[in-house]
């Protein structure tokens, strides 16, 4: 049998999203639809229910997924999880942090995670690659400006050393960055569809509202891209390449 994609989940949206959820699974479809691996080569684990995570030798790559909770609510399981990260970020296995699951990383290797002061961002986003990101195996193949979703309240604020920025947009300077030779970071949610985003809208509309958004403008200008998707499956064949 082939080694499995590894999925760390620190939350699902079945807790939140249950309706959404009811028709399009939870982070672990999300990724093996965005990524194009089957659901059952997907090895998905909740550390958020102490569930304990493999030797990452063992997976083909892993994928942290976004969250509830925020890195600096400082749970248990949270320094068990970056404390993992940082290890298998050592010994170079291939690693993807989406929105959470990139600032875990950057946590985990002593950057600094918190409240963005431009506030939080939700919807459709242009992020625009840096040179470096030019000549990276996972951005090379997008857009010079690529259009992503964005769900979130905290960013990166400061990088830890040696990160290099591959992307950035208007509010989140660090919105892509490379962590180690094989581990990468978004702050965009490559696995959102439309539909998925229209979920968290319906769910989280008074905390969208308090953050100074227009829930029915956000919902007007609510459209797929493929832009997510080719991300991630750039990363299954840069995860790939021994």
């Amino acid at each position: 049998m082939p080694k499995p994609l590894l999925i760390i989940q620190p939350a699902t949206s079945y807790d939140d999203m249950p309706a959404t959820c009811a028709v399009h699974g939870d982070e672990v479809a999300w990724f093996s639809a965005g990524c194009g691996v089957p659901r059952d080569e997907i090895l998905a684990i909740k550390v958020y229910q102490d569930e304990p995570l493999p030797d990452p030798a063992e997976v083909r790559a892993t994928i942290i997924t976004g969250a509830i909770d925020m890195v600096t609510d400082g749970h248990p399981w949270i320094e068990r999880t970056a404390a993992w990260a940082r290890d298998a970020m050592a010994h170079g296995a291939p690693i993807l942090g989406v929105c959470f699951g990139h600032q875990l990383l950057a946590h985990a290797l002593g950057g600094v995670v918190d409240d963005n002061p431009r506030g939080a961002m939700f919807g459709g986003v242009d992020v625009a690659r840096t040179p470096a990101g030019a000549q990276d195996a996972l951005f090379a193949a997008l857009p010079q400006v690529a259009r992503q979703m964005v769900f979130h309240f905290q960013s990166v604020l400061a990088l830890p050393q040696g990160a290099q920025v591959l992307a950035t947009s208007g509010h989140d300077p660090h919105h892509a960055v490379r962590y180690a030779p094989r581990a990468w970071g978004v702050q965009f949610h490559p696995e959102f569809d439309a539909a998925i985003m229209a979920g968290s809208y319906d769910v989280y509309a008074d905390a969208i509202a308090r953050a100074g958004f227009s829930v029915p403008a956000l919902r007007a200008a609510n459209a797929d891209t493929p832009d997510g998707p080719a991300l991630l499956r750039a990363f299954i064949a840069a995860a790939d390449q021994a």
